[in-house]
């Protein structure tokens, strides 16, 4: 009776052990899955914060590129919007900073902006001064790029728009205002000997970020799952190539050789740093659509995978239930009689020969010559 009985008995803790292995490895799984997403979803977070925080500071370049030629050339510099734009990106690091890693930076940037303004310097002197704020902003652009991950997106469109947006366009911007001041400290000259190449480079690297960003920008728009992409930012990227064709025309190398009109190259370097700036602010808010769709993607894949881990436990609990209530009952006390037969196979001769035992009849009442009046 004992080798029968045990048989349910080891097949309940065979059954029951494989549901609890398989739970420990759905559970590893599940663990592994969310703690993926999680990370993800924080990446994506701090690049849209990283974004965010970029408008400003293309806004600060902007300026300080403006304030530069208005220095070296001895105008007036437009001192409350850079210190607009300086308190936009303040404001913006007091949301964003601590992860973005950009406080330190902000603050010696925004003294030396102060600094820059007590000194009221012009000509080669403000060229160095402010070229040095420029540098600093750059720096802190590349900075925001990196620690908010935006440099290191992995999708094609996304990396694209944040390519032209944080470092082709911030670096047409400083090269055409360098260009343009460069000659303006010429005096009407014709550029010679370090200013010449400075200015040649500056130029070239107008016109190569021009054909960089128009590259990329195809790309993007070819492999983006979002199709308004292309239709929003055409017009201000033909608007932004204009400005460079006109600003570094394939004969530019031929004009350093003899006087270039300052005033014009000027006017040119402001139409360049214009369409350049309102495509990168364009640019960045389209990042932030592409990122806000990863977001959402990344919301619904956490929550199918905490659906389906709750369905799992509840098929588990469901299959633990039918096994506990599925476990042969215990037999009957001895008073009531044995059930034939456990000890022995149904259909053998011992079970016959139990099944006829005189004994086992009677207690069951069917015994012959026992019992009511219908024994034979």
């Amino acid at each position: 009776m004992a080798r029968s009985a045990g048989r349910p008995t080891m097949r309940t803790f065979v059954v029951g052990s494989c549901v609890i292995a398989v739970a420990l490895m759905f559970g590893a799984v599940v663990r592994q899955a969310w703690t993926t997403n999680a990370a993800a979803a924080e990446v994506v977070e701090r690049e849209a914060d990283g974004a965010e925080m970029m408008h400003w500071m293309m806004s600060l370049l902007s300026e300080l590129v403006g304030a530069e030629s208005a220095a070296v050339n001895g105008e007036q510099v437009n001192v409350d919007a850079v210190r607009k734009a300086v308190s936009g990106v303040n404001d913006a690091n007091g949301q964003f900073g601590g992860a973005l890693q950009t406080s330190q930076r902000l603050t010696d940037l925004t003294s030396q902006v102060e600094s820059a303004f007590a000194k009221a310097e012009t000509g080669r002197a403000a060229y160095d001064t402010y070229s040095a704020l420029v540098d600093l902003t750059v720096q802190l652009i590349r900075k925001i790029g990196d620690t908010s991950h935006l440099i290191h997106d992995p999708d094609l469109d996304s990396f694209y728009l944040m390519d032209s947006a944080i470092i082709r366009l911030p670096d047409a911007v400083v090269y055409a205002g360098r260009a343009a001041d460069l000659v303006a400290l010429a005096g009407g000259e014709a550029l010679a000997g370090e200013d010449q190449v400075r200015a040649a480079v500056a130029r070239f690297g107008v016109a190569y970020d021009g054909e960089q960003v128009s590259s990329g920008l195809a790309t993007s728009i070819e492999v983006t799952s979002r199709s308004e992409l292309g239709t929003n930012i055409a017009d201000r990227l033909d608007t932004f190539r204009a400005a460079v064709d006109a600003f570094a025309p394939p004969t530019m190398l031929q004009e350093l050789s003899t006087t270039v009109d300052a005033a014009v190259l000027a006017a040119g370097a402001r139409r360049v740093y214009a369409a350049a700036t309102s495509l990168a602010h364009l640019l960045l808010s389209e990042l932030q659509a592409l990122l806000d769709v990863r977001t959402h993607s990344l919301a619904g894949e956490q929550r199918f995978t905490a659906i389906a881990s709750a369905v799992v436990v509840l098929i588990g609990l469901v299959l633990l239930w039918l096994l506990i209530a599925g476990r042969p009952r215990r037999p009957p006390s001895a008073r009531f009689g044995a059930i034939p037969g456990e000890d022995n196979p149904v259909g053998s001769l011992a079970y016959a020969r139990e099944m006829l035992d005189p004994d086992h009849l009677a207690s069951a009442g069917r015994a012959p010559g026992r019992g009511s009046g219908n024994a034979l």
